[in-house]
């Protein structure tokens, strides 16, 4: 107990992709803050019943049963074999369609692969969103065309953005003000700032410290993410300041920002993009299925690139044998690469001068 700050309600853990995760104290006041601000910003379509599709390990999903419990919803709280959702990357899909089907959700919490999966769905007609009213999407990067993509087949999706250290939702779209591109608006009980650097910088709802930890004092949360605000108070987001590559020409380049156009697109389920001191940038790619061709994996990438300016294209890609997990040590544990021995192990691959259909080891 006496690692604990005083106050705290709930302890969450990051990511950790450097190192073992760190425990985010927080209190009890910043937690339901959040929440109601969320019941707030749905309350325009009126949610009735909330579907929790993420483990509720992820605070993102905490606070989305907050919310749909202050607005009076019903929630059902379906296990994940029920679901169909097994660990970090794998989906039973008919499994996971025909739970949304017999239960018809009004709202849902998505992760980018998760409404990736359901967009598809519904291009094929295998997957009816009528029932939809609010579908949250957080917890990476997610591209503007499968934003496009989720509003052409009627699926209500709203991007927003927030960390741990700050009792997860910071920003969101919310119904009539939103900005496809954009993580959205600060909300009400936030302050949002941009360092001179472009680092986005928050006050409001911070943690009380990390577990076995000095207690944070600090007013503004150094956030870690770059971005930019539009004339009308948009926040869009530039990628993890620590993970920009600088290529031979100049260029800053955020690897997230392409490796986004990349997977969520029909046959790449793990992008790698790496281009420091070079002057084309390249990238490891792993399939969503064993049978993709070489020629099906150059027209995902010639369609992302389309999406992309000329310096973060990605000229070289090398397919790999074999995916990125945690147990080879290239995943962390919610499947977030860990970028620094990606690059060490694939170096020799990331910088020698070759063609794109070689293999990796």
């Amino acid at each position: 107990p006496n690692r604990l700050p005083a106050g705290t309600a709930k302890l969450t853990f990051t990511s950790g992709t450097t190192g073992t995760p760190k425990g985010v104290c927080l209190s009890a006041d910043s937690l339901l803050r959040v929440a109601r601000e969320l019941e707030e910003a749905s309350k325009p379509t009126a949610p009735q019943h909330h579907v929790a599709l993420l483990p509720l390990a992820i605070l993102l999903e905490n606070l989305g049963c907050y919310a749909a419990l202050y607005a009076g919803a019903t929630l059902s709280v379906p296990s994940q074999r029920t679901l169909g959702i097994q660990g970090a990357s794998g989906v039973d899909l008919p499994r996971l369609l025909g739970c949304l089907a017999s239960r018809a959700p009004e709202s849902l919490i998505l992760v980018p692969q998760l409404l990736l999966l359901l967009v598809s769905a519904a291009e094929q007609k295998a997957f009816d969103p009528r029932s939809l009213r609010f579908a949250a999407v957080g917890g990476a990067r997610v591209s503007e065309d499968l934003l496009h993509r989720a509003q052409r087949v009627g699926l209500p999706v709203y991007e927003g953005y927030g960390l741990s250290e700050c009792a997860s939702v910071v920003c969101l779209n919310r119904p009539g003000t939103r900005r496809p591109g954009s993580v959205g608006r600060p909300l009400p009980h936030v302050d949002v700032r941009l360092a001179e650097d472009g680092e986005v910088l928050i006050k409001g709802s911070t943690l009380l410290g990390y577990l076995g930890e000095p207690a944070y004092t600090d007013e503004w949360w150094p956030s870690g993410d770059l971005g930019e605000f539009d004339p009308e108070g948009f926040l869009y987001l530039k990628g993890r300041k620590k993970h920009q590559f600088v290529t031979s020409f100049g260029r800053n380049v955020n690897p997230e920002w392409v490796e986004s156009e990349l997977t969520q697109r029909q046959h790449i389920a793990q992008a790698f993009v790496y281009g420091e001191a070079l002057p084309h940038n390249r990238a490891l790619l792993w399939p969503h299925r064993p049978d993709c061709t070489d020629a099906q994996l150059a027209a995902a990438v010639a369609a992302a690139n389309e999406a992309l300016p000329d310096y973060a294209q990605v000229h070289h890609w090398t397919r790999l044998k074999q995916p990125f997990t945690a147990a080879n040590g290239l995943l962390t544990a919610n499947g977030r690469p860990r970028r620094e021995a990606i690059v060490a192990q694939y170096r020799a691959v990331l910088t020698e001068s070759a063609l794109s259909e070689e293999s990796a080891p």
